[in-house]
């Protein structure tokens, strides 16, 4: 096993021997690696024996910028996607509830301990890749992502009945950096006097079919996946402006892709050219058609 330590995870650490309360506690500090836009966890979680519930924390302060509590369910179907790869990856996957008791609505999943396994060497990719962190530390744009790349994330993104729409229309962008703009406004931030440039950025909008919790909980699990598999490719990626208001992200529901609701905005650039990078090209390739 990968001897690798970060943040006080080693993967050699599992408890194979142990208790299944003590599997799941395990389990558990990968999610503390799960990617959330603002840096601000909005989940906890209820350990039991053979189960552990995930939880949507409560904070009024920031309820008063999502009253309808949609980043914070994003925020939850990141930690989700990172602790069914980790429980996956060590063997005790077992039955996943989604939003199982309607009397508790902060109860987003109940994930239960089982024996299901890791279904190919790609799942075993993004499982490794959650200690993977990429700085990005490239101008901005300063290099496009590679057309096989791309594939290869909106293949991931798919994974997760999410998927992703990536910028790349003259109009489109227009769209983008209209939303972003307005929401910046709408958020009492100064306007610079030269709007900022994404003609060589490459977005993808995380887009879902529904715009309600069940929507929200699988835009942070495609998110999630899609942020795993850009690590597992060498890609850096960071958060674009967000769009937490329903008429910014409407602008790019019509103006990007013209279907699904859009729900974030990631942004990915290569840590060096990919031509630097040919064997992460041909990983990318045989991921994306094996």
């Amino acid at each position: 096993m990968n001897a690798r330590r970060i943040l006080g995870i080693a993967e050699g650490d599992f408890p194979a021997n142990g208790s299944l309360r003590k599997k799941l506690e395990f389990a558990l500090k990968y999610t503390t690696l799960a990617p959330v836009e603002g840096g601000w966890p909005p989940w906890y979680f209820r350990l039991a024996d053979a189960q552990v519930e995930l939880m949507a924390k409560n904070n009024p302060v920031r309820e008063e910028a999502d009253p309808e509590r949609r980043g914070f369910i994003i925020g939850c179907g990141s930690a989700l996607l990172y602790l069914k790869l980790a429980l996956k990856h060590f063997g005790c996957l077992g039955r996943v509830e989604l939003f199982p008791d309607l009397g508790q609505p902060a109860l987003v999943a109940r994930v239960h301990c089982g024996f299901g396994r890791e279904r190919d060497a790609r799942e075993k990719r993004l499982f490794e890749a959650m200690t993977e962190g990429r700085v990005n530390v490239s101008p901005f744009g300063a290099t496009p992502v590679s057309e096989t790349m791309l594939a290869v994330l909106g293949h991931a993104a798919a994974g997760e009945r999410g998927w992703l729409d990536f910028v790349q229309s003259e109009t489109s962008r227009q769209h983008v950096l209209q939303a972003t703009l307005a929401e910046n406004l709408w958020n009492g931030a100064v306007q610079p006097d030269v709007p900022p440039a994404i003609s060589t950025a490459t977005l993808a909008v995380v887009k879902t079919k529904t715009d309600d919790k069940h929507g929200w909980l699988e835009a942070g699990q495609t998110m999630a996946r899609t942020v795993l598999q850009a690590q597992a490719l060498g890609l850096s990626w960071a958060f674009f402006d967000p769009v937490r208001r329903r008429a910014a992200r409407e602008g790019l529901r019509l103006g990007v892709g013209h279907k699904g609701f859009a729900q974030v905005i990631l942004r990915f650039d290569p840590l060096v050219a990919d031509e630097m990078f040919p064997s992460a090209v041909a990983s990318a390739e045989v991921a994306l058609f094996r």
